[in-house]
């Protein structure tokens, strides 16, 4: 066998060496792949979607997790994309199940109860079984029977809210015939009681779906659409709310034409919005592009999710305007234990929803003080939930309650850029 050169041997070894940083390159994003959806998995099934939107930035390597996001910061047209192609590609898998119920949740607080149905129906195609989803299809057929929430028009406008013992009221026109409901960022969609349907002359619909709240307890309800509604510079048609009995909180101590809530639906079709505690209210007003790398507002299903600072920690917080009270959850306990230990007692606090009340085991600190929407707030004191009361207090660190927000001259909600300011 004839020997080598020694050009032919350098040669070899070059190539060698290639193939291993080949092979190591191969290997080491394989490697870092894994670790990012690994990441990314973690991050969503924990409902961290502020650091989800990070880090698929970082790595954009998801079709899935990235749709995810999109879908948190209500970015409809590039979840419909992202999502739509996981189920395309891989329809019977369980990213593709997650995809239906992301779009299904995404156009059901939009309005587009159509759509939102037929994703609902893909996922009873694949879980038949399903008790979420069988609980929740009623719903989602009687919102849909009309069609889905139409804009008629939006013209920047403002109108004076009504004070009331329960917080300030928006007024506004349904079939020509005026009503001043609390405007409520935690309610999934809008909601009146029996009495108002029965006044409004509006045809109500039993559906075969339970609902919780926020104290942890679940009802019954009724449907009815609405054809004209009018608020301000906002004419809507086909606004669906749910309808549930005059005995129910918060309806059984207020007067007739101000037992309702407005709901998620029909604030999104504000776009953007702000309001004064004096009782200043504007809608429609022009909304700043979108920056989802600052956006401080997100949802969690039909929830609004912002984050705030405390102790120069980020915290995820609900929003519920509906709230008359700010109240911290157990993650909130757990990352400042030792806050509670040295500083809280403990106590039973009550809470109270539409399906009624409820008490849990808390701690109560005097006062605590946290950046929201670029503003410092105090609350004061501070119920701290040691368990869960709700689905979204398991991962969220607290309900941020209109006690809050009325802390500042001036509250905004921008649902194009998704932020909210306080100033």
């Amino acid at each position: 066998m004839p020997r080598q050169s020694a050009v032919q041997t350098l040669l070899v070894f070059k190539y060698s060496c290639l193939l291993v940083f080949i092979v190591i390159g191969v290997v080491g994003y394989a490697l870092g792949q894994s670790n990012s959806i690994s990441e990314f998995k973690s991050l969503y099934e924990s409902h961290q979607w502020f650091a989800l939107r990070d880090a698929v930035k970082r790595a954009p390597l998801s079709t899935f997790y990235g749709g995810a996001a999109d879908a948190a910061f209500n970015d409809l047209p590039s979840a419909r994309k992202h999502l739509e192609a996981v189920i395309t590609s891989s329809p019977h898998s369980p990213d593709a199940y997650e995809a239906h119920q992301l779009l299904a949740t995404l156009y059901f607080r939009n309005g587009l109860y159509r759509e939102a149905l037929s994703h609902l129906d893909s996922m009873m195609a694949e879980k038949p079984s399903a008790e979420d989803v069988s609980n929740t299809r009623p719903l989602f057929e009687g919102f849909s029977s009309h069609g889905d929430q139409t804009l008629v028009k939006r013209d920047i406008s403002s109108v004076m809210m009504q004070r009331g013992t329960e917080g300030l009221y928006l007024p506004f026109t349904i079939n020509g015939k005026e009503c001043a409901y609390a405007f409520d960022t935690g309610a999934n969609f809008s909601i009146m009681s029996e009495s108002e349907a029965l006044r409004l002359g509006l045809d109500v619909h039993k559906v075969g779906t339970r609902i919780g709240d926020s104290s942890g307890g679940k009802i019954s309800l009724r449907v009815a659409i609405v054809q004209d509604f009018l608020i301000g510079g906002l004419r809507l048609k086909n606004v669906a709310f749910a309808v549930l009995p005059d005995s129910q909180e918060p309806f059984k101590d207020l007067p007739d034409g101000k037992r309702g809530l407005i709901g998620i639906p029909v604030l999104l079709a504000m776009k953007a919005f702000q309001w004064e505690p004096s009782g200043k209210f504007t809608l429609g007003l022009p909304t700043k592009s979108r920056d989802f790398d600052s956006s401080n507002l997100c949802f969690d299903e039909s929830f609004p999710v912002t984050q705030v600072w405390f102790q120069e920690k980020p915290l995820e917080l609900t929003v519920d305007s509906g709230a008359q009270q700010t109240v911290l959850g157990p993650p909130f306990a757990k990352e400042f234990a030792s806050l509670l230990k040295s500083s809280g007692r403990n106590e039973t606090h009550k809470l109270t929803g539409v399906a009624g009340s409820s008490s849990y085991d808390s701690v109560l600190l005097s006062s605590l003080t946290m950046t929201v929407g670029g503003h410092d707030v105090t609350l004061s004191p501070a119920h701290v939930l040691t368990k869960a009361s709700s689905d979204t207090s398991s991962w969220a660190a607290g309900n941020l309650g209109i006690d809050l927000l009325n802390q500042a001259h001036i509250i905004s909600f921008d649902f194009n850029a998704m932020m909210m300011k306080l100033q």
